[in-house]
Order: structure tokens, then C-alpha cells, then sequence
């Protein structure tokens, strides 16, 4: 995403391997280098509340 906020920031759809679908945020990485299909893992990160929410980060061969 581009316009809007400042920085650029990607939502996915991640299906997970359990069978649920999730509405999220791709971080963590180089917005440009992602691509649909790519294997991602699972990321915490805190929001302006305090919240905690899972986001995801593509998965590397270091990460696996």
C-alpha cells in the first residue's frame, strides 16, 4: 500500500496451515521482494495501544 500513511505497509490474506485464514500485515522485510504464495511465520508486534497482534514476515532459509 502506497498511498494513505507515510510509510508503505502490505495486508495479506495468510492461510494457515491449521485451515484458518487471516487478514494481516507482511513485515519485517523488503515490501517489494514480496510475492502471493510466499511461506511466511508468524511475528508479534505491539500497536500504539499497547496491543499485541500476530503479523507475519516471510520465511527465510535461516528461519526455517
Amino acid at each position: 500500500m502506497r498511498r494513505g500513511p507515510a510509510t508503505p505497509f502490505a495486508i495479506a490474506y495468510v492461510a494457515l496451515d491449521e485451515g484458518v485464514t487471516m487478514l494481516t500485515h507482511i513485515v519485517d522485510c523488503d515490501l517489494e521482494a514480496v510475492r502471493i504464495g510466499d511461506r511466511v511465520t508468524v511475528t508479534f508486534h505491539e500497536d500504539e495501544s499497547g496491543l499485541t497482534l500476530p503479523m507475519f514476515r516471510p520465511l527465510t532459509e535461516a528461519s526455517a
